[in-house]
């Protein structure tokens, strides 16, 4: 599988934040809420689940730096029992370890668990994109389009249609894959793998 430091750096960032101020936007969502006794305490207990979430997260990362069969059933069961971010998060390790292995599979199963967990849109669409190349390494090249569709900010447009040229190109629709390939080119964001659907393109020329 090939890795795209963009990503990367994108779930980096998401860890880094909710670590920095996780406790932070807990105790303002507490303080903030307004309204009827029944509202604040169910967002205060929304609150408290979220910062228990964090806690376990934490160790379930720390865990994962040890993937034994032990630690990844671990974070099989934090995941199944969990339905926020810190969810999501574990079940994206557990499938970056499945891909690593080579468990295809079983990393397109994560990841649609996390996307399930998901209610940011841009972290949302990141893992799509992940979902959209496992599942053309699995040959499932429509279940990718679908995944790829779901894709909703411009700013993964060069990404977004890079990945549709390698799906059209293994479908054997050349001309739709090379359409895909100079609308990646012509993104303003499509510098990091310019060079990339560059030679894909000049591939399917020859």
């Amino acid at each position: 599988m090939e890795v795209y430091s963009t990503e990367n750096e994108q779930v980096d960032a998401i860890k880094q934040f909710l670590k920095n101020y996780g406790l932070t936007i807990i105790l303002a969502i507490v303080i903030g809420v307004g309204g009827i006794w029944g509202w604040k305490y169910w967002q205060s207990h929304q609150a408290n689940r979220l910062q228990e979430s964090a806690g376990e997260f934490a160790t379930i990362n720390e865990a994962l730096t040890k993937p034994t069969p032990e630690n990844i059933a671990l974070a099989e069961k934090f995941v199944s029992e969990t339905n926020d971010i810190y969810g999501a998060l574990a079940s994206l390790e557990l499938a970056q370890l499945a891909i690593d292995a080579n468990d295809l599979a079983k990393g397109e199963t994560h990841l649609t668990k996390a996307i399930s967990m998901v209610k940011n849109e841009a972290f949302a669409d990141m893992l799509n994109l992940r979902l959209a190349r496992v599942q053309l390494a699995l040959d499932k090249t429509d279940a990718a389009l679908i995944s790829l569709e779901q894709v909703k900010s411009k700013a993964w447009d060069g990404m977004k249609n890079y990945i549709r040229g390698d799906v059209l190109a293994k479908k054997g629709d050349n001309a739709g894959a090379a359409a895909a390939y100079r609308n990646a080119l012509n993104d303003e964001n499509a510098g990091a793998i310019r060079s990339l659907v560059e030679l894909k393109l000049n591939n399917l020329s020859n």
